[in-house]
C-alpha cells in the first residue's frame, strides 16, 4: 500500500502549501504555515478564513463569520486542513 498524501519538508521555516477541505474554501491551497510549524503539535495548527461571497443569514449583528480549518490528528497529513465549522468574531 502506498501513501499518496503530501508530506511537509523536514526542518524548514519556508512556507508550505496546505489544502483546505470542505466548507467555503474547499479545494483551496494556500501557504498558511511553515514546515517547522507542521512538525509541532497539531492542536497549535489551523486558521480562520474570511467568508468570500456572503454571510449566513443568522450572523449576529456586529460579528464577522470565519471558516475554521484544522488538520486531523496524526498520522493524517499535516498538509490537509479540514473545515470544522464557523466561528463569529
Amino acid at each position: 500500500m502506498t501513501d499518496d498524501a503530501p508530506h511537509p519538508p523536514a526542518h524548514s521555516d519556508e512556507p508550505v502549501m496546505v489544502e483546505l477541505v470542505g466548507g467555503p474554501w474547499d479545494g483551496h491551497r494556500q501557504a498558511l504555515a511553515a514546515a517547522a510549524d507542521l512538525a509541532g503539535p497539531r492542536e497549535q495548527l489551523g486558521t480562520w478564513m474570511m467568508l468570500a461571497g456572503g454571510w449566513p443569514d443568522d450572523t449576529p449583528a456586529g460579528c464577522v463569520p470565519r471558516a475554521v480549518y484544522e488538520p486531523d490528528p496524526a498520522p493524517a497529513s499535516a498538509l490537509v486542513w479540514r473545515y470544522r465549522g464557523l466561528i463569529y468574531t
